[in-house]
């Protein structure tokens, strides 16, 4: 019998790469995945005539533990802060009917360990290590981002017997295979910067994040899904199933010096120069901009190379061109 998986968000930005290479790879797979309108239906269908879709959204918590309890593996692309889906999931997971427990892999984010102590603009010295830090990053204070659902994952997860797995990016960058092709904070600087008529950083433009491709953060999802349903292969589960994703850091001015250049040659600004800002500007632009554009979010993947994996895209500043295609 194929195996059966249940994915959320099979339209956003990182859902709908990682079910294009699903696809790809395993045409075999009985995949359903959830969609909250009949046009997003129809647009998937048309690209993937064998997916199975049930429409409904992360409040549809009988849906969810429906698909769920029918699945060997379900993969959560959608909102990781989404408490009542979380629990509908893995109580379709841990249901007592089925003939042995499904796993569940959260796509979570490492925004947890957003760092502004040395200011905005500047580079912090801390790193957090998935491995060395374990225990520190599965119980951070519930008031911190995301660790409310993370440790609901965790917690949960061992109480029902269910295998899970966090996955944990930073900034997500490239272009997507899926409906939804580019992500979100730079391609935001790209429009603002486009109405300011000027690239800008805040402050100095030294603070110091690290990232993943979507191509690359979508393989490692695919792997995930392999080994779950080889019984979980030869990766951590549960209490160790913390992952960081990471292909490298960079530092913002960088960056932000690579898409001045490419929106000068595109004939979108009068020059290279680069504008510096304050906090207070930033959020004026955006509620979130202070962090994606002047924060620090320092990771080190520990436990996915130690299985061997590495990033394969190209890293965030060469990649700039597909922020614009």
């Amino acid at each position: 019998m194929a195996p059966r998986l249940f994915i959320t968000g099979v339209t956003g930005y990182i859902g709908g790469q990682f079910l294009d290479m699903l696809i790809t790879k395993h045409p075999d797979y009985n995949i359903t995945g959830i969609v909250r309108t009949s046009s997003q239906t129809e647009q998937l269908l048309a690209r993937y005539p064998s997916l199975q879709l049930v429409t409904g959204d992360l409040d549809s918590t009988a849906l969810l533990t429906e698909q769920s309890k029918l699945a060997d593996v379900v993969i959560q692309t959608a909102d990781c802060d989404h408490a009542s889906s979380i629990t509908a999931i893995l109580q379709g997971l841990s249901d007592p009917s089925r003939s042995k427990k499904g796993t569940f892999i959260q796509l979570s984010g490492a925004a947890s360990i957003i760092d502004i102590s040395t200011g905005y603009g500047q580079a912090s010295p801390k790193i957090w290590d998935d491995i060395a830090d374990l225990h520190e990053i599965t119980h951070f204070p519930q008031t911190t981002i995301h660790a409310i659902t993370d440790q609901l994952v965790l917690n949960s997860g061992l109480k029902l017997g269910v295998k899970t797995a966090l996955l944990l990016p930073s900034i997500v960058y490239g272009k997507s295979d899926g409906i939804k092709k580019i992500g979100m904070g730079f391609p935001w600087l790209i429009d603002f910067a486009k109405k300011r008529g000027k690239a800008f950083m805040i402050g100095e433009g030294k603070s110091v994040t690290t990232a993943i491709h979507v191509k690359d953060l979508a393989a490692v999802l695919v792997w995930f899904t392999e080994e779950a349903l080889a019984g979980g292969g030869k990766l951590d589960w549960g209490e160790k199933g913390v992952y960081y994703v990471e292909g490298g850091e960079y530092v913002f001015r960088d960056i932000v010096e690579r898409i001045a250049k490419e929106m000068f040659d595109r004939g979108m600004i009068p020059s290279v120069e680069i504008e510096q800002i304050t906090a207070e500007q930033a959020t004026e632009m955006h509620p979130w901009g202070v962090f994606m554009w002047g924060s620090n979010m320092r990771s080190r993947a520990e436990r996915l190379k130690g299985f061997g994996w590495e990033a394969k895209q190209a890293g965030i500043v060469d990649a700039v061109p597909e922020f614009f295609d």
